[in-house]
């Protein structure tokens, strides 16, 4: 009983002691924001250079192109060489190279003077059993010609 006590005795007394620091300490300690502020300022400069930019180019600006091919590139660029900036279309289509799940008619096809190519079709894929070659250029997709269009 009388551990019990004492176990009592010695958690009441780190608790007090724990108020009375914080107590004397914790009223100088603030948290700033001056982050936030020159963050939230950067911001500000930038869609304004963006704004004189749009007013007063020669040509319409496309905003998303400039800013997710531009600006958010070039900023990591100047941080990190190492890093690179993906939008949706592009994050989705790494994630499906990374999980391996594909879809289509099972080929790989690359572009070839401004045509697109078989370069192989997966066995038992519906590529394959439609007898596509290696080699073999696709002309139409749905009645579309694949002329210039690109290998996605």
């Amino acid at each position: 009983m009388n551990q019990n006590r004492r176990g009592v005795v010695v958690i009441f007394a780190v608790l007090v002691a724990s108020a009375v620091f914080g107590w004397i300490y914790g009223p100088s300690v603030r948290a700033t924001s001056t982050a936030a502020e020159d963050n939230q300022s950067s911001v500000r400069e930038f869609t304004t250079v963006l704004d004189v930019v749009q007013a007063n180019y020669a040509e319409h600006v496309d905003v998303d192109k400039e800013v997710y091919q531009g600006a958010i590139p070039g900023m990591l660029r100047v941080l990190d060489p190492h890093s690179n900036f993906f939008d949706a279309r592009q994050f989705a289509l790494l994630r499906e190279d990374q999980r391996g799940k594909y879809y289509g008619v099972g080929m790989i096809v690359a572009p070839r003077e401004n045509h697109t190519i078989v370069m192989a079709p997966y066995v038992g894929a519906p590529a394959y059993s439609a007898t596509l070659r290696p080699g073999y250029m696709i002309v139409k997709v749905y009645n579309k010609t694949t002329d210039g269009m690109t290998t996605s």
